[in-house]
């Protein structure tokens, strides 16, 4: 994995230095020391996180670590409440080897940039090849990735064999490219058709439709009762079937004699914002960002509140 991740960072200084014209040496100097910079100082960052992003998820940094930078705020004091000494420790190392890095390396590429560009081509090609066969690290006809990082039955093993920054930046490439596959096996469908088709499904007369909430539609209750029933919604963050026993929720399963239990409801969604969604407003988890994340679903969205607004049942 770090040979993996060394080579994909050492692309770009070969290009530079093959094909950068002699007389722009200084700059592409200085450029390459600004790249260096930059890179193995994300790296001590990256390295000192690791422990901390460990010790709470059991995993490596991941897509989560970066998910959340969508609220800088949020995390900023978040990061400042609870890890001032990882971001400590990381700050002073990252300083301190930036002072080494820039005092000892204001020449140090200087020498191969002003060598003759045909000497720089015929090394271009033999190190081009050594750094395609690190990145694949793989003579199959797949490149390695991480799950090639998955050869034990103990997943701590597994995660020690991988590289922080090389496991951000697949999870990144991953998310994305699965999210548009899956996006594109939906195909495409008029908005007029679909809202058509979801009103034949559901039962919806043109003279019921909302333009405003296009499925909304009364439902009669089969149990009429005088008696207004209250709606009590538990979200229990990571709280998956297998914790809930006598042993361990005895108080929530007291709840089974007093409401619905639904021994076998299942949800498609993979992450706590998807299963907010779909219990709090009966929404499917969708390819791509969770619903609740998209700009437009702050206002005219969907909820339980909002169906009970009108009845005058509020939380």
């Amino acid at each position: 994995m770090d040979t993996m991740l060394a080579s994909i960072l050492l692309i770009l200084p070969l290009i530079l230095l093959t094909f950068s014209p002699t007389v722009l040496s200084r700059i592409t100097n200085l450029l390459l020391r600004l790249y260096f910079l930059v890179i193995f100082g994300l790296l001590i960052y990256m390295e000192v996180a690791t422990f901390p992003f460990f010790s709470q998820y059991d995993v490596r940094p991941n897509f989560k670590f970066v998910e959340y930078l969508e609220y800088p705020v949020e995390v900023f004091h978040m990061l400042i409440a609870d890890f001032k000494l990882p971001l400590s420790i990381a700050f002073v190392m990252i300083g301190l080897f930036s002072w080494i890095f820039i005092k000892q390396s204001k020449t140090s590429f200087i020498a191969p940039l002003q060598t003759p560009l045909t000497h720089r081509l015929l090394w271009f090609v033999p190190l081009a090849l050594l750094l395609l066969i690190g990145v694949r690290s793989s003579f199959g006809h797949r490149p390695a990735n991480l799950s090639d990082a998955m050869y034990s039955s103990n997943r701590i093993i597994n995660e020690i064999t991988k590289n922080s920054l090389y496991s951000v930046g697949y999870a990144i490439y991953a998310n994305k490219k699965y999210a548009t596959k899956a996006i594109k096996r939906y195909g495409k469908m008029p908005i007029e058709e679909a809202l058509q088709r979801m009103h034949a499904r559901l039962g919806i007369t043109p003279t019921e439709r909302n333009s405003s909430s296009p499925f909304r539609r009364l439902e009669k209750s089969h149990f009429p009762t005088p008696k207004r029933k209250n709606l009590v919604i538990f979200l229990q963050e990571s709280l998956g079937y297998q914790f809930v026993s006598p042993q361990i929720t005895p108080e929530l399963l007291k709840l089974k004699q007093e409401g619905l239990w639904f021994d076998d409801a299942y949800s498609n969604g993979t992450r706590s914002v998807r299963g907010i969604a779909g219990s709090s407003a009966g929404f499917l988890a969708v390819p791509g960002k969770g619903v609740v994340k998209r700009t437009k679903s702050q206002s005219d969205f969907f909820t339980f509140a909002s169906l009970l607004k009108p009845l005058g049942r509020l939380p």
